[in-house]
């Protein structure tokens, strides 16, 4: 399989949620109830099962001092990766309404 523009694979945000929260020692269960979520919340976005809303990137900026907007781009970047992932060249066959 190919990636497009950079050739890496789609990174889902769970992936560096999990590695904040194993250099911190927590636990889902425990991360959940300090930023007042179900842990299933929290699983489900470790296991790339869940995307990370709105609401729960102003969370996880908070808890680890980032800006909700991180959180939110490396959202918008997988979903993007992989949609372009899914997407056969065929459906991009069209002219631009911009000239080159």
């Amino acid at each position: 399989m190919t990636y497009p523009a950079d050739n890496l694979a789609p990174i889902h945000p769970g992936a560096f949620l999990r590695d904040e929260l194993e250099a911190l020692g927590l636990s889902a269960r425990k991360f959940g109830a300090h930023i007042h979520v179900p842990h299933n919340a929290i699983t489900g976005i470790l296991n790339g099962r869940r995307s990370v809303s709105a609401q729960m990137a102003i969370r996880l900026g908070k808890a680890f001092g980032t800006t909700p907007q991180y959180w939110m781009n490396l959202q918008m970047i997988y979903d993007l990766k992989e949609a372009r992932t899914r997407m056969s060249d065929d459906g991009l066959e069209f002219a631009s309404y911009i000239a080159a």
